[in-house]
């Protein structure tokens, strides 16, 4: 997997073919906690639970924004499934910890 993200026993990732999703907010400033990941990709960032939250909004934006376009329609999979697992990081208080090959 090319970013894995761990919130206790949970689980996600975005893998090699779903980076696109970074390309498509790339210095948008209407999407800084996705460029913050983005910036910080390769070096194990740990997302707090406030960043976690802020992720789900820029996602829900995001996820907008690729549905009118169909060739950006696949990342449609990606950002609902991150949703869920970053909306648990905030609810339960809890940081998420990641790392990438």
């Amino acid at each position: 997997m090319a970013f894995d993200m761990f919130l206790g026993k949970e689980r996600a990732c975005i893998d090699h073919h779903e980076e696109g999703l970074f390309a498509v907010i790339n210095d948008d400033d209407s999407y800084p906690k996705l460029n913050w990941i983005w910036q910080e990709y390769y070096d194990s960032p740990l997302i707090q639970p406030n960043d976690a939250n802020e992720l789900v909004h820029e996602l829900l934006a995001l996820r907008l924004q690729v549905l009118r376009k169909d060739e950006l329609k696949y990342l449609t999979s990606v950002i609902d499934r991150l949703l869920p697992f970053l909306s648990n990081a905030y609810r339960e208080n809890e940081q998420i910890k990641c790392g990438s090959d």
